[in-house]
């Protein structure tokens, strides 16, 4: 196994919660109610853009969602103590992509703050009483996630931080080309999510590559989370941030057994409500006003995200392009030639009788709906391929499912074989009466003694079963006929029941047993 770094993300968040539904949690005298737990839904970290001088690749971060709860669900800490017990647990963990991560497969790193290509949204389950009270009276107030990666590329020279540690650029700062140094991760595996009291370290320094950000952490725009109440013996599950006594339970239709499923069910089920009414409410857009399209959020999101595009785009090539502008209009002569033709213009779009002109404006109109026509397959197309993508994520869930459960199995299957190994060596002992089982007679000591070979590794069980066997093979055939044991696994019944350990022999004469052993012969 190569070598691997640490890596910790620290963030501020910040989590609303109604006064009035407070009461949902706490009982009258402050403390939490018994059975009740906080469910957290928390977008994590971002994959393709710059975060404490470092970027995480889209396929990195998406190849590593499945470290989160694979081989077991990862704990919530405090302050990444490892040595007590946790808080809570992560129940989930899906990487989903951002407006920039759906348009086009071609990744380029985005070096300025930004939501980037996709972010980790995990669902975790508070059950500690003392951090729920924490997190809703606000003294948790930062969480940082910790995980390991098997690459770390510098952007300056390509230096593999991992095999040959840092090089001499440090993140953050540009080098003598201007060039920003930052570091780009391998493969990403998850560990765990803490609550801290000091986030990450103001100036980036080495330490397990952990680098922390160039601006105060207070100047950071903290991280909305939202935060559930949730009841597993009273079928409760609401919003405490959202309208009073609404219960997510109300939303589920089938049944099943396992709390932490339903949780995750119903808020996958409000999730996409929400994203239908976001849906339906675009649909209607098309009879409002002008003034009535910019107040709606969905609009403003679209006009934002189309802003950032555009100042995107327009970074690397305006000033080129302004200055090959001037050089075209450097003189007044151009100026003037260009407001006289723009009089013109004017002049023949105001007169009733350019018929041409007004056809040509009718035509532009007819262009103008076709677009808008194609664009609206486009989006049902697009719609289309969303539905199939998320068929085929349910598909690649269940097999992962179904994958946990085989070897859940083969570990049970291994454990039953390592204890017939063992009882078998304590048999082979036993019949060839080994000083270390020949005075156990007990069915309790016989256990205890089972229970100390089960310690060893199977391969060793096995070497030293062959090695008894060989033994047991090299023994005269008239000592071998003496020795019988009758089926050694099942030999009691009772817990207190003395073990048969006697040999089984013919009863015979002295005189026989001479007969036998030395025919004709005679004995002084």
């Amino acid at each position: 196994m190569g070598k691997t770094l640490d890596i910790i993300d620290s963030f501020p968040i910040r989590t609303k919660v109604r006064e009035a539904n407070k009461k949902l949690v706490l009982c009258d005298s402050g403390t939490v109610k018994d059975n009740v737990s906080l469910v957290c839904s928390i977008a994590a970290t971002h994959s393709g853009t710059i975060i404490n001088n470092r970027v995480y690749p889209p396929k990195s971060m998406q190849k590593g969602i499945k470290t989160w709860t694979t081989p077991y669900k990862k704990p919530v800490l405090v302050n990444h103590d490892e040595e007590k017990d946790p808080i809570g647990r992560v129940i989930k963990a899906k990487y989903l992509k951002t407006p920039k991560g759906m348009s086009g497969e071609d990744y380029k790193p985005i070096l300025k703050p930004s939501d980037g290509y996709g972010y980790v949204d995990l669902v975790v389950k508070i059950t500690d009483q003392s951090a729920i009270e924490k997190i809703m009276d606000g003294r948790y107030e930062t969480v940082s996630v910790r995980m390991s990666t098997d690459h770390a590329y510098c952007s300056v020279c390509g230096a593999d931080w991992a095999d040959g540690g840092p090089c001499e650029h440090t993140p953050g700062k540009k080098d003598e080309d201007g060039k920003l140094a930052y570091i780009t991760t391998g493969d990403l595996t998850y560990r765990e999510v803490s609550f801290v009291n000091i986030p990450a370290d103001e100036y980036a320094r080495v330490e397990g590559l952990t680098f922390g950000s160039n601006k105060q952490d207070s100047d950071e725009t903290p991280i909305e989370v939202s935060v559930y109440a949730n009841n597993a013996d009273d079928n409760t599950l609401c919003d405490l941030d959202g309208e009073e006594g609404k219960n997510l339970y109300d939303y589920l239709k089938d049944e099943t057994d396992e709390e932490e499923k339903v949780i995750v069910h119903l808020l996958d089920k409000i999730s996409k409500k929400d994203k239908e009414e976001k849906e339906d409410q675009m649909a209607k857009v098309e009879g409002l006003t002008k003034d009535e399209l910019k107040d709606m959020d969905s609009v403003k999101e679209l006009i934002q995200d189309a802003l950032d595009k555009a100042s995107e785009k327009a970074d690397g090539d305006c000033e080129q392009k302004l200055e090959e502008l001037k050089k075209q209009l450097g003189d007044n002569d151009c100026l003037q030639e260009l407001e006289t033709l723009k009089k013109k213009i004017e002049d023949m779009v105001n007169d009733p009788n350019n018929e041409g002109i007004i056809k040509e404006l009718g035509d532009a109109k007819d262009a103008t709906k076709a677009a808008q026509d194609a664009q609206l397959a486009l989006s049902k197309e697009k719609e289309a391929i969303e539905i199939e993508r998320d068929q085929l994520k349910d598909e690649l869930e269940k097999r992962d499912v179904e994958r946990d459960t085989l070897v859940d199995e083969n570990v049970t299957l291994n454990s039953e074989l390592h204890k017939l190994n063992a009882e078998r060596l304590f048999d082979l002992k036993r019949s060839l009466g080994k000083p270390d089982v020949s005075g156990i007679v007990t069915v309790e000591d016989r256990d205890k003694k089972i229970d100390e070979f089960s310690q060893r590794s199977i391969d060793s069980l096995k070497d030293q079963i062959n090695d008894l066997l060989v033994e047991q093979d090299a023994q005269p055939e008239s000592i071998k006929s003496l020795i019988t044991v009758e089926n050694p696994g099942v030999e009691h019944e009772d817990s207190g029941k003395i073990i048969d350990n006697t040999i089984k022999k013919n009863n015979e004469t002295k005189g026989e047993t001479l007969d036998r052993l030395f025919g004709d012969k005679k004995v002084d």
